[in-house]
């Protein structure tokens, strides 16, 4: 009865053998998936290197940008800073070109009026010893000398006459002489206003150039920077493209690595299976067969044949 039931059972680990995986295909697949399990660590980490590569060159190029736009700003703001100063100084200048038309005018009229006097007092100003025109402060002397003469000096009625003549004569070339100070003073006063103007407005200008020199520069150096904005703006699209693209095959890697390694992990599982049943057929193979000897014993003893040493020793293990 026991011994029916041991081949019972036998046949059953048989046939559980049979209808298992040979071990044979599941170590190829093992080793298969082992390979393609490396291939796949190596593209993940391949994937991973040039991920890491286009976020640093991306961080990279996103920080040149924001640099270059924070210059431009920079510079914009220092042109427009640079062009209210042109546009404030032009109003200046002008309202000085203005002013300076006006005091041309006025010098022009005080140089006739200057002119005039000289004419004037060119014609009858008298000179003193050294041969110089008499200033108005000698002609003055010159009539105090005169009237004095005439109030206490006794003279013929001719005489004084003459005199007085001299005295009219003398008092037109002081008048005279004072036109020609005043017409100069009022010459020097419009000519300070003259030049004072065109310093104001040659100052202007040239401070107008200045600063109208600084806002071209600062607008060249912010037109410079454009093809530059253009060029890392177009760069952060396509880094950023690249990037996307990266991160969907390192997805896809990592999402094949993982199938592979469950797939492994299933190869293990079934090898170990494989070989457990082995060793079960195995086992089962050894007690048959120590089963089949033990009944062919039994029967000799059964039959009075005679025992073999080797008979005897199974009969001892057992």
């Amino acid at each position: 009865m026991r011994s029916g039931q041991n081949m019972d059972d036998s046949s059953n680990q048989q046939n559980a053998v049979q209808a298992a995986p040979d071990a044979k295909s599941l170590s190829r697949a093992l080793y298969d998936d082992k390979k393609a399990v490396s291939q796949l660590q190596s593209r993940l980490s391949e994937s991973a290197g040039q991920r890491g590569r286009l976020v640093r060159e991306l961080r990279q190029v996103r920080t040149e940008f924001a640099e270059a736009v924070v210059r431009v700003r920079e510079l914009k703001a220092l042109r427009d800073k640079e062009t209210a100063s042109v546009k404030e100084l032009k109003a200046k200048r002008q309202e000085a070109n203005e002013a300076l038309k006006i005091a041309v005018g006025e010098l022009r009229k005080a140089s006739e009026v200057k002119e005039a006097a000289v004419s004037v007092l060119g014609k009858s100003r008298p000179k003193n010893a050294r041969g110089r025109a008499k200033s108005p402060e000698q002609l003055t002397a010159e009539i105090a000398e005169l009237e004095l003469r005439i109030e206490t000096e006794v003279m013929p009625f001719e005489k004084e006459q003459q005199l007085m003549k001299v005295i009219k004569e003398r008092k037109r070339q002081v008048d005279s002489s004072k036109s020609f100070l005043n017409a100069s003073t009022a010459w020097k006063d419009a000519f300070a206003k003259f030049s004072g103007l065109r310093k104001e407005s040659n100052s202007f200008h040239r401070e107008l150039q200045q600063h109208a020199a600084s806002s071209q520069k600062f607008h060249g150096e912010m037109v410079l920077l454009i093809p530059k904005l253009k060029e890392l703006r177009k760069r952060r699209e396509a880094l950023a493209g690249q990037l996307g693209k990266a991160k969907e095959e390192l997805d896809a890697a990592d999402a094949s690595l993982q199938q592979k390694l469950h797939n492994l992990a299933e190869l293990r599982e079934q090898l170990d299976t494989a070989a457990a049943a082995k060793q079960k057929e195995m086992e089962a193979k050894k007690r048959e067969q120590a089963e089949k000897k033990e009944q062919e014993l039994t029967e000799k003893l059964k039959s009075g044949k005679k025992l073999t040493l080797k008979d005897l020793i199974m009969l001892q293990g057992r």
